[in-house]
């Protein structure tokens, strides 16, 4: 009889499926893996902008990006920016992807700059590191993780003192 329950379950259910995709492709592009980044971010349904479209865009912008295909990677990039304030995110959170996508342009850029369109849409902008979204810092990390260093090991436990001489009669 109200169909609007199960059109709202529905879409939560979309959502959530497009978020995990997104994150498998996202962990998948972190190990070099594009062809399986890019696998997993075509089982995302199809969503609106403002609910999960924009994580889905922003992917696939990386995947792009580190397929090679420059361009067409910083056009996703700008475009996903641009439309960012049309969704229900915090501004902390639209920030930190800008800025995210600042850095993904620069390191893309032939010369180490963003384009002029990422550029202003970063200009003169503050966000607060601990009020952005643990999941956005994990799937869209700022500084890029090369291969962690192996730990030198914790040094060793100093020596025991040496006994002290008891007196005996």
């Amino acid at each position: 009889m109200f169909s609007g329950r199960k059109t709202a379950d529905r879409l939560r259910e979309e959502i959530r499926s497009a978020d995990s995709a997104v994150g498998e492709a996202m962990s998948a592009l972190a190990s070099d893996r594009i062809d399986a980044a890019r696998q997993a971010l075509t089982h995302a349904p199809k969503t609106h902008f403002v609910d999960m479209g924009w994580k889905v865009g922003l992917a696939g912008a990386m995947i792009e990006l580190k397929a090679g295909k420059r361009k067409q990677g910083l056009q996703k990039l700008i475009a996903v920016c641009s439309r960012l304030d049309d969704t229900s995110l915090s501004r902390d959170d639209k920030n930190y992807l800008r800025l995210y996508a600042l850095y993904r342009g620069s390191e893309a850029s032939k010369d180490g700059r963003a384009p002029v369109e990422l550029r202003e849409l970063v200009e003169d902008f503050r966000f607060d590191h601990t009020l952005v979204t643990p999941l956005l810092r994990k799937d869209f990390p700022l500084k890029t993780l090369e291969d962690a260093e192996i730990a030198p090991p914790p040094p060793p436990p100093p020596p025991p003192p040496p006994p002290v001489p008891s007196e005996s009669s």
